[in-house]
């Protein structure tokens, strides 16, 4: 029996610490059938990314993807009957259909206008720090990882400033129905977060039509690509959905993990510090070793093989991207935090082909931003000794901590 068979994938520690399990999947099986599950894990860089190459054999479609166990609750569909259907759209559709929503929302995800958000997101940046750099202590989630991406994917879907907080609770219900295990009563509360979204953004959506703005939500209204339809009010809202989440919530998670990992790996520090041409860099090297979107299901749609190894039609296989970012093949001494490392093979924490992430140009926008302005202004950033290290959220599909209590000294020189 090899090492394998040993590790237990639902336990606390391995959630909270999975790279060992992951490198010993790379080395004895890259492509794993786990015993008595019914599922395989796919550890391996040039595996992961054949099942990402090959959509139509390796369907994305999956209805628990969106709404978790939840959408077998009466309960819940008691709920969900007051708002509007689920439809798939981008993350849990595959072509034809996909292929015509990637074409419609790209329409308002340009680079020029990420770029053109750079002054925005830099005021947010400053404004969140003015608010605790003399305090020279904060927790950093609270202080900057959570509002920062919450203030920019709220702007850009018409959602009011007051209401920004509300990101973060409706965030946080969407990723709990498909990432933990709820009881029945913590399943509806959910529920009506996923509804009351809903309802707030078709208020939003209506005021697009009579008053546009410069913003991604007019973008998505008045959207037209050759012949193809516009979004209707369900697609329109599950594109809401799924860039609100995926806009902040993993943002969220690379900011306070890459700040823990400089933090822990103080000469790369002070080397990005004394080079700060080097932060771009530096951010792919974090998306590479954080990776917050651990990995992501898929569903054999046809007896196939990947890596060698017989795939029945209508397996699921978990494609786990923070193991393929490790792999030794492509990414030497990959448990090596290197702010230089060269990137000839480029990661996968945006996943690739036709389900490369969407927002992925505006998530290194705010990182680069971010973390540009946080070594400017902030010195001597360390963990604070007066709370526990943090630790890992237990998730096989999220990486990121709930808490990063840092002390630093603010500079008024920046």
């Amino acid at each position: 029996m090899g090492k394998l068979e040993t590790i237990d994938w639902d336990s606390e520690a391995h959630l909270r610490e999975p790279h060992a399990a992951y490198a010993i999947g790379r080395s004895e099986s890259p492509v794993y059938p786990v015993p008595g599950k019914g599922v395989v894990m796919v550890f391996g860089y040039d595996e992961v990314l054949e099942a990402l190459m090959k959509p139509m054999v390796f369907s994305s479609r999956n209805e628990q993807a969106l709404l978790g166990p939840s959408i077998n609750s009466p309960r819940c569909r008691e709920i969900y009957a007051r708002g509007w259907p689920q439809v798939e759209t981008l993350l849990t559709n595959d072509p034809p259909s996909h292929t015509r929503f990637k074409k419609l929302v790209n329409r308002a995800f340009t680079r020029e206008k990420v770029d053109a958000l750079e002054g925005h997101i830099t005021g947010i940046v400053d404004t969140l720090i003015d608010r605790f750099a003399d305090a020279g202590a904060c927790d950093f989630v609270q202080s900057l990882a959570i509002p920062l991406p919450c203030s920019v994917i709220a702007g850009q879907l018409g959602i009011d400033a007051a209401d920004v907080p509300r990101v973060k609770a409706w965030s946080d219900a969407f990723i709990e129905l498909i990432g933990s295990a709820l009881t029945e009563d913590e399943q509806a509360a959910r529920a009506e977060q996923v509804v009351a979204f809903q309802h707030y953004m078709k208020a939003r959506i209506d005021e697009r039509r009579s008053a546009p703005r410069a913003d991604m939500l007019t973008d998505l209204l008045n959207a037209r690509v050759d012949d193809e339809r516009p979004l209707d009010e369900a697609e329109l809202l599950s594109v809401a959905q799924q860039l609100m989440v995926a806009g902040n919530a993993t943002t969220t998670h690379m900011l306070a993990g890459g700040l823990f990992t400089l933090i822990d790996n103080p000469a790369e520090l002070a080397r990005v510090r004394a080079e700060p041409s080097l932060i771009p860099n530096m951010v792919e090297e974090l998306l590479r070793m954080q990776t917050p979107t651990q990995g992501m299901w898929r569903r054999a749609t046809e007896d196939t093989t990947l890596g060698g190894v017989p795939i029945a039609a209508g397996t699921m296989l978990l494609l786990m991207f923070t193991s393929a970012n490790r792999d030794e093949k492509y990414f030497p001494d990959p448990d090596r935090f290197d702010v230089g490392r060269d990137f000839r093979t480029a990661h996968v924490a945006f996943s690739r082909g036709i389900h490369t992430c969407i927002g992925m140009m505006l998530s290194r926008k705010e990182l680069v931003v971010a973390f540009r302005r946080i070594l400017e202004r902030l010195d001597d950033i360390r963990l604070d000794p007066g709370h526990p290290r943090p630790r890992y959220i237990p998730s096989p599909l999220f990486r990121g901590v709930h808490e990063l209590h840092i002390t630093f000294r603010g500079r008024r020189d920046a």
